[in-house]
């Protein structure tokens, strides 16, 4: 059940910051401002890298935590679909995916941009932590 509450938390936390950036950037339309480096997240999450397929990362984002949380509450609500491999290995591989590609951005912000927006920083490290709870516990 640790890993279940876990996955809920870290779900909900990106897709609250997911949800924030996108708020900030597409609803109110205002400059995304971050505490750490020069201050200026806007330049990450308007550059060329901040949209993959034509969609803005923090609604693949926002997709990415609820699809979490739907599996949250599969696993709880029907385990048994769990024990088939291929839902198992399907979901392993979708999580890892999303932690590849979170490193992948981290390393364009930071050598290519060379700038850091806390809030990626923070969903980047949240995909993360929700790999290594899916792989470890």
């Amino acid at each position: 059940m640790l890993k279940e509450i876990l996955l809920i938390l870290f779900s909900g936390l990106g897709l609250f910051i997911s949800f924030h950036i996108w708020n900030k950037v597409h609803n109110q339309k205002v400059k995304l401002v971050c505490m750490i480096g020069d201050g200026d997240c806007d330049k990450v999450v308007k550059s060329k890298y901040s949209r993959i397929f034509g969609m803005d990362n923090s609604v693949i984002g926002m997709i990415y935590y609820v699809f979490i949380l739907t599996l949250v509450s599969l696993k709880i609500f029907y385990p048994y679909l769990f024990a088939l491999s291929f839902i198992s290995l399907g979901e392993k591989a979708i999580i890892g995916f999303a932690a590849a590609f979170s490193i992948l951005l981290t390393f364009i912000q930071l050598s290519i941009l060379k700038k850091a927006c806390e809030y990626c920083m923070i969903a980047n490290a949240v995909n993360i932590l929700i790999f290594l709870v899916v792989i470890f516990l």
